[in-house]
């Protein structure tokens, strides 16, 4: 956990470094989109499991790299690279019951962003399929170490400087795989989150 937010930290000095070019022009001159951009996130809300009710509030997390591909103004292609903390917890007068399940997540994305590129604030909604594997699977026994599913969010980009954007978003991703098939049911990850991030556009 410790290396990842160092490696984070060390990624996000040097892209600001490198997008500080872009912010030193001036306006008034027509702000050019940015066909490509990079940077970091992060996430933090709720995971459970299905088909199972009424589970506790289980703390959530992720944080990675996120990359946008936008070779139109209102549409763009993105992928990330993150490690994401999930699982589920259960609380009952007889006993807590807590799983911790691990991951490394590709998601990809198809983006449609409103507005104007000119716009400072620009909403948007993204959907697409996302990979998953466990990393702690030593410490679960009988759960599967891949998942497959599905993230949706809704959120906006905010202009900060001219090449550098404030990300935030709500999501919800839902597993489509059977994450633990030692019993008669189909075990599905899910979660909700709150998602901050900054991007550096060139």
């Amino acid at each position: 956990m410790k290396n990842t937010f160092i490696i984070l930290a060390f990624v996000s000095a040097s892209i600001v470094s490198h997008a500080q070019t872009n912010n030193d022009i001036i306006p008034p001159q027509p702000i050019e989109q940015s066909k490509f951009s990079i940077g970091v996130k992060g996430a933090f809300g709720h995971s459970f499991l299905m088909p199972y009710s009424e589970p506790a509030f289980m703390p959530s997390w992720d944080a990675g790299i996120s990359t946008i591909f936008s070779p139109y103004e209102h549409l763009g292609f993105g992928i990330d690279a993150t490690y994401s903390g999930e699982g589920v917890k259960f609380v009952t007068p007889e006993y807590t019951s807590v799983t911790h399940l691990n991951y490394v997540r590709v998601p990809v994305k198809v983006i449609y962003f409103f507005r104007h590129y000119d716009k400072d604030f620009r909403p948007k909604v993204a959907i697409g399929p996302t990979i998953g594997f466990l990393t702690n699977k030593g410490e679960n026994a009988g759960y599967n170490k891949f998942d497959f599913g599905a993230n949706a969010s809704l959120g906006f980009n905010y202009r900060l400087l001219r090449a550098v954007w404030l990300n935030a978003d709500a999501s919800y991703y839902q597993g489509f795989t059977d994450v633990y098939k030692s019993n008669n049911e189909k075990d599905l990850n899910g979660n909700v989150r709150l998602n901050l991030g900054l991007s550096f556009g060139f």
